[in-house]
């Protein structure tokens, strides 16, 4: 008889899925950092950064290396986790600068292609379960019981937002504009889709000039300058 194999684990640790290669990157740009889970004030921040031919989103859950992840700075990560599309960020990743002598250059194109914001149209023949970024208009907002629903619109069309949560203390109204980062891509009736905020999703409300004179809720995040780069 055959010896019968050793199943898997069901799960494996975080840590012991970590990519061991040493990746040298540049930074493009980074939030803030911000509280994902309240109850427990776990923080943590996103983060894009570029190799000579790939751009990444990142995810990092050790807000200490918040400095590291200063535009246009060289470094080299290792023991990071690929997962849902991210470059994921630990306590027990490494990650250092690179000698300031490295030069990396970036393509414009692939830079502009990290910050470009999606269509709508474009969002609603996307493949469900994506996760998206980019700054769009408000055309108009629902308070309900479980959340907020904002409508966010183009030149292409209209969709709908569902924000639960830490987030619905924003306060936000027409006209202004959304920075939406991480948003799951989410099947909705009619095969359009909706976006929806999820455990580690991050909104900035850009107050519009006619609106710059409201105050948002301390909790929130506010912006009035034109600059969009995430």
């Amino acid at each position: 008889l055959k010896p019968r194999l050793k199943t898997e684990p069901e799960e494996v640790s975080i840590e012991d899925s970590a990519q061991s290669d040493l990746k040298e990157v540049m930074v493009l740009n980074a939030t803030e950092s911000f509280v994902y889970e309240p109850k427990e004030q776990k923080k943590m921040f996103h983060a894009t950064v570029a190799t000579e031919n790939e751009v990444f989103r990142v995810k990092v859950f050790n807000i200490d290396l918040k400095e590291k992840f200063t535009p246009k700075k060289i470094i080299a990560i290792a023991n990071y986790v690929c997962r849902n599309g991210f470059l994921e960020v630990y306590p027990f990743t490494l990650v250092v600068d690179v000698n300031a002598d490295r030069n990396m250059e970036i393509p414009k194109g692939l830079i502009r292609s990290a910050s470009v914001t999606p269509k709508i149209n474009q969002l609603c023949s996307q493949t469900k379960g994506s996760f998206v970024n980019g700054v769009f208009e408000v055309h108009k907002t629902v308070t309900r019981k479980l959340g907020i629903l904002l409508e966010i619109q183009d030149n292409t069309g209209k969709m709908e937002v569902v924000v639960h949560g830490r987030l619905t203390t924003i306060n936000c109204e027409e006209g202004d504009k959304l920075k939406l980062t991480c948003f799951e891509l989410a099947p909705k009736s009619g095969n359009t889709g909706e976006l929806r905020s999820v455990i580690h999703s991050h909104i900035k409300v850009i107050k519009t000039r006619k609106n710059k004179k409201d105050i948002l809720n301390p909790d929130s995040s506010m912006e009035t300058s034109p600059d969009f780069f995430f």
